[in-house]
């Protein structure tokens, strides 16, 4: 099953800190942002840069806005992070003492992968402002990620001091006892950001994750069901409902959401793969092409897939591949 990622906010707080017409650009750019339009705030700031290239802000302003930028696959967005990583650096070289970009940099390095990285960048963020809860907080998901989930835990708990009513606090903190095993811990968390933000769908797609994983099918469904009715076209709330419904037996409508899911996120290849082993049993040669579809949006789990497409040539295999992707739910129900 897929998880989940964690969320993590980089923080932006710079101003303009030039006078005059870079001013004015810089404040052009910040209404481009605000529209969306990150690629124009992008040559706002390139044109700040152009003619100021100590200007700081006008760094670490384009960083976050390259973060942002809207990308067609992975390859773009690794270039666009490196970009990123880049401003935040130079800005970093050109006003040491600014706790925003060490945090934004740190986010970045979450978001690679490079979670030493990240917990050295927000370390320098929290020395130069202690009670930095967005730093504390992303230090913490760093942490999670590490599996070091006492220190994670320690500083959620100290983040939730600074800022008790956020929303994201419990969101982050619950995605990471759910991916320490800690599941009613989990839904607990997200229970407490239900509470907070009523209309978000997220608490309850993740809280019906913890359900399933704690053996309260009915419960799981609820939540899902109420994900859908926030927000009818968040894919993920259809993608677990359907698993949930394949093993109550209700196949077609199982089938009506994972084919919804896939319709929402048509570049996920779970979703593929869920209807291929839906439909192992009755429609090998749907499957497979459920499989294909997977094995090219999916690239790195080629041999995966390649492998229930050998096992749609046999009765015996097909019924493997179902026996294997319901088994747990089947024999907890």
């Amino acid at each position: 099953m897929r998880k989940l990622g964690l969320i993590v906010l980089s923080a932006l707080v710079l101003a303009a800190c030039g006078g005059g017409s870079e001013a004015s650009l810089f404040r052009k750019a910040q209404v481009a942002s605000s529209k969306g339009d990150f690629a124009k705030a992008i040559r706002y700031y390139s044109t700040i840069i152009k003619n100021n290239p100590d200007n700081y802000a006008a760094y670490a302003s384009r960083g976050l806005a390259y973060e942002r930028l809207k990308v067609k696959d992975r390859e773009e967005l690794a270039k666009n992070r490196e970009f990123a990583k880049r401003d935040y650096i130079r800005a970093i070289e050109l006003n040491y003492p600014r706790p925003e970009i060490f945090n934004n940099l740190g986010a970045l390095y979450i978001d690679e992968g490079n979670y030493q990285e990240a917990i050295v960048s927000l370390n320098q963020a929290l020395q130069l402002r202690p009670t930095y809860f967005m730093a504390i907080l992303n230090r913490a998901v760093a942490k999670s990620k590490q599996g070091k989930m006492g220190d994670a835990l320690t500083d959620f708990s100290a983040a939730e001091q600074l800022n008790p009513t956020s929303a994201l606090l419990y969101l982050n903190r619950g995605l990471a006892q759910f991916g320490a095993g800690y599941y009613q811990n989990a839904a607990e968390d997200y229970s407490q950001m239900m509470e907070l933000d009523p209309q978000n769908p997220r608490p309850y797609l993740e809280r019906g994750r913890a359900f399933m994983k704690m053996g309260y099918y009915q419960n799981a469904m609820d939540d899902f069901q109420q994900a859908i009715a926030l927000n009818p076209n968040y894919a993920m709330p259809y993608f677990y409902a359907a698993e949930l419904l394949f093993n109550k037996g209700e196949t077609e409508q199982a089938i009506s959401y994972a084919d919804r899911a896939k319709l929402l996120a048509p570049t996920y290849a779970p979703a593929y793969e869920m209807l291929g082993d839906m439909l192992a049993l009755e429609s090998p040669v749907e499957a497979t092409q459920h499989y294909l579809a997977a094995r090219r949006l999916d690239p790195k789990r080629a041999l995966r897939y390649q492998g229930k497409i050998r096992l749609m040539t046999t009765e015996e295999g097909r019924k493997r591949i179902v026996t294997d992707r319901f088994f747990d739910l089947q024999n907890q129900r």
